[in-house]
């Protein structure tokens, strides 16, 4: 398994926000983790991305344990990130973004003194030809459509070269064909390239269409794992999440 994750938990303040979480992610997988607000997933992605160190719980990459490693160590291991929020550099041009963060994951940041042109462009350009981006290279990042910056910023997080990729609500504001399309491309990409993705998502419609296996959460517990027919034929889960929106 690329990623695995073994009783995995959380507390604030005497508060469970996690409690005993296992699933496991293989490669060229794609697996949804959803649940109604509250339900732990935000905790439970940070503890698995290096941004909050569990209480108790194991995290493994490829076997590797990576419990409480810091996102940079993670990214150097082969984890990249997209966050619901994006983060790009907005003065900088399109391929500009994606050098820098090739220059970041090869620890070259004393290069940045360099021209950032003379530098990673034919990698750059084959990370934005991925992501269908190459014919807007030039442009700033900053007049971008929303959708075109999503696609930037998966282009940037595949510059670790990962083996596994998380990303948090990857089409949070995003009208309906921007959404699937976005989703349409990671699971391409997942399947060329044997990663395994785990994203959170609140739009049933991208978590049903591409994810082949789904976990729910509710109240920092796991409540049901499975394919996507299984989960939609949930009792428990449409009780408590899904309701008759998916019958």
């Amino acid at each position: 398994m690329t990623l695995a994750v073994a009783g995995l938990a959380k507390s604030f303040g005497g508060v469970q926000a996690v409690g005993g979480v296992s699933f496991a992610v293989a490669e060229g997988e794609m697996l949804a983790l959803i649940g109604p607000n509250g339900a732990g997933k935000s905790t439970c992605f940070n503890m698995i991305g290096g941004q909050l160190r569990p209480d108790a719980g194991r995290v493994t990459l490829a076997g590797a344990d990576v419990t409480g490693a810091r996102p940079g160590r993670l990214a150097r291991l082969g984890v990249g990130r997209t966050f619901q929020v994006t983060e790009t550099f907005a003065s900088m041009t399109v391929r500009e973004n994606v050098q820098t963060a090739l220059l970041a994951h090869q620890r070259r940041i004393w290069r940045f003194a360099r021209p950032l042109a003379a530098q990673q462009e034919e990698a750059a350009l084959r990370l934005l030809d991925q992501v269908g981006l190459a014919a807007q290279s030039a442009r700033a990042a900053g007049v971008l459509a929303y959708g075109d910056v999503k696609r930037l910023e998966l282009a940037m997080a595949l510059a670790a070269a990962p083996r596994l990729l998380l990303m948090d609500e990857p089409t949070a504001g995003m009208a309906a064909a921007e959404r699937a399309a976005l989703m349409a491309l990671v699971r391409r990409l997942a399947t060329a390239q044997r990663l395994a993705v785990l994203f959170t998502e609140h739009d049933m419609e991208a978590v049903f269409g591409v994810a082949d296996r789904i976990i729910v959460l509710n109240r920092g517990r796991l409540i049901a794992e499975g394919d996507p027919e299984a989960i939609r034929a949930d009792p428990l889960v449409r009780e408590v999440y899904l309701g008759g929106g998916f019958a």
